[in-house]
């Protein structure tokens, strides 16, 4: 019983981070990478895709044009990048 809740504990945390990753990208990301991180030929390449380290890696050191972004949750957006097709 203890793993059953230990279990749905996790799967909640994973969801609520998820949820949290992807309303920060909203805000701060989308405008410049679009809704699904396809980018725009005026503003930013297309992230979609992208492995979670490296986009961890560009959100906190920054890369070409960007700049780095503080943000507390930047593991979470880059979860929610990385889950992006």
């Amino acid at each position: 019983m203890k793993r059953v809740i230990v279990a749905l504990a996790a799967v909640a945390f994973a969801t609520v981070a998820y949820a949290d990753g992807a309303a920060t990208y909203a805000a701060k990301c989308k405008m410049c990478h679009g809704a699904a991180g396809e980018g725009s030929k005026i503003h930013a390449q297309a992230i979609k895709g992208m492995k979670a380290d490296v986009v961890l890696k560009t959100i906190t050191e920054g890369k070409g044009k960007m700049k780095p972004v503080k943000i507390e949750n930047a593991k979470e957006v880059a979860a929610f990048v990385a889950g992006l097709k």
